[in-house]
C-alpha cells in the first residue's frame, strides 16, 4: 500500500508532483487496462495511455514527455507525477507493494522443523522456515529470511536483511553482505574445479580451501553456482546482480554493481572490473582482467584481456560494430562464394592459381 504523499516526501528527487489528492492510497499496482480506484499506474507512452480503462486510479505515473497529452481538469481525478524515466520508478515505489516477505513469515519466527546448531547466533526478527539448517558458529544478523531446506554450513556469516529463498545452500566459512537475495537452488561455496594430473594420467584432487565472500546489495538467481577459492576468496562485490543459470568459479573477483544475464560463465583466476554487463549465454576464459565499465553482446567469447572500457561482441571477441559487421557479413558469405567462383571461372584460374 502506498500514499501519494510518500512518494512527494520521500522520492521528491525522482517523481514531479503535477496535480491531485496527496491523500489518495494505492493499494495495489495494475496494467494501464486494468486501472481501478485502488491502482497504481504506470504510462510511460502513448499507446499505454490510451489503453488506461478508468481515469479514477489512486496514483498515476506519467512519463513527463506526455504531459501536453493531458488534460488535468477533465479526465484524471486521481495524483498525478510525473518522471523522465519509467524503469527508475518501478524500481522506487513496486517495493511497497511487494509481498515476498509473507511467503516467510507464514510459519512464525521459527518453524518447528529447523535446525540450528547451539553455537549458532540468530539475530533479531530473523525468519527461518521449514527444515532449513543452521551449523555451528555461523552467525544471522537481524531481519534475514531463510526458506525451507535452506542449508548453511559452519561458521557463515550472513549480514542483516538478507533473504535466502528455499533450498539454498552457503558453505562453510562465506560471507555474505547485508540486503542481498539469493533464489531457489542456487549453491554459494562449492569446491571450485582444480585437479592436478598424476604420472599415470589420473586427476588428483586439489583441495578447495577458501571460500566466497558476497558484498552488500547482491542479487543471485536461481540455479548459479558460485564456487569457493582454493586458498583465499571468491568475491562477489557489492551492488553485482546475477541472473539466472550464472556460473562463477573459483577464485574469481567480480566488481561492484556488474549486471549478469542468465547462462553467463567464468572460468578461474578471472578479475572482472565495475559496472559489467553482459548479454546472456556469454563465457570468460579463466586467468584474465576486464576492465571497468566493458559490456559484452550476447554470445561473445572472451579469451583475452581487456584492458579498456567499451561494448565488445562476437567470437573471436571485437569491438562491438566490428563484431556486427563481422555477423552481417557471415550471413553473405554463401553469395560471396558463389561470386568469387564466377569471377574466378571468368578468368579461367584454379583455386591453385588464386592462392599464388
Amino acid at each position: 500500500m502506498l500514499r501519494a504523499e510518500t512518494i512527494k516526501s520521500e522520492h521528491s528527487d525522482l517523481f514531479t508532483f503535477v496535480q491531485g489528492d496527496l491523500e489518495s492510497t494505492a493499494k495495489i499496482c495494475h496494467r494501464p487496462e486494468e486501472t481501478c480506484p485502488d491502482s497504481l499506474v504506470y504510462l510511460g507512452n502513448r499507446k499505454q495511455l490510451d489503453a488506461v480503462s478508468s481515469p479514477d486510479a489512486a496514483i498515476l505515473i506519467l512519463h513527463k514527455d506526455l504531459l501536453p497529452e493531458i488534460n488535468a481538469a477533465q479526465k484524471w481525478r486521481g495524483c498525478l507525477f510525473s518522471v523522465s524515466a519509467i524503469p527508475a520508478a518501478m524500481a522506487a515505489l513496486l517495493k511497497y507493494f511487494d509481498q515476498k516477505p509473507e511467503r516467510f513469515t507464514q510459519w512464525g519466527e521459527r518453524h518447528p522443523t529447523a535446525v540450528v546448531h547451539p553455537s549458532a547466533k540468530i539475530g533479531k526478527n530473523v525468519m527461518l522456515g521449514p527444515y532449513c539448517v543452521i551449523g555451528a558458529e555461523s552467525v544471522i544478523a537481524d531481519g534475514c529470511l531463510i526458506g525451507s531446506h535452506t542449508v548453511i554450513e559452519n561458521k557463515v556469516k550472513i549480514g542483516a536483511h538478507t533473504i535466502l529463498h528455499p533450498h539454498v545452500f552457503v558453505g562453510s566459512a562465506c560471507e555474505i553482505g547485508s540486503n542481498c537475495e539469493i533464489h531457489p537452488h542456487s549453491s554459494i561455496g562449492s569446491d571450485g574445479f582444480g585437479y592436478a594430473v598424476d604420472a599415470c594420467g589420473r586427476p588428483q584432487k586439489i583441495c578447495q580451501l577458501g571460500n566466497v565472500v558476497i558484498g552488500d546489495d547482491v542479487e543471485i538467481g536461481s540455479n548459479c553456482a558460485i564456487d569457493r577459492a582454493t586458498l583465499t576468496s571468491t568475491h562477489i562485490r557489492s551492488g553485482a546482480k546475477l541472473d539466472n543459470i550464472c556460473h562463477i568459479a573459483h577464485n574469481c573477483d567480480l566488481g561492484e554493481n556488474g549486471l549478469y544475464t542468465a547462462g553467463f560463465m567464468m572460468a578461474g583466476s578471472t578479475t572482472i572490473g565495475r559496472r559489467f554487463v553482459t548479454g546472456g549465454n556469454s563465457v570468460v576464459s579463466a586467468h584474465l582482467t576486464i576492465a571497468d565499465d566493458v559490456s559484452l553482446q550476447g554470445r561473445s567469447n572472451v579469451t583475452k584481456s581487456i584492458g579498456r572500457s567499451g561494448a565488445y561482441g562476437g567470437y573471436p571477441l571485437q569491438p562491438l560494430q566490428d563484431a556486427l559487421r563481422t555477423a552481417v557479413n557471415i550471413g553473405n558469405l554463401s553469395k560471396l562464394r558463389r561470386d568469387l567462383k564466377k569471377v574466378m571461372n571468368h578468368l579461367k584460374l584454379s583455386s591453385d592459381e588464386a592462392d599464388a
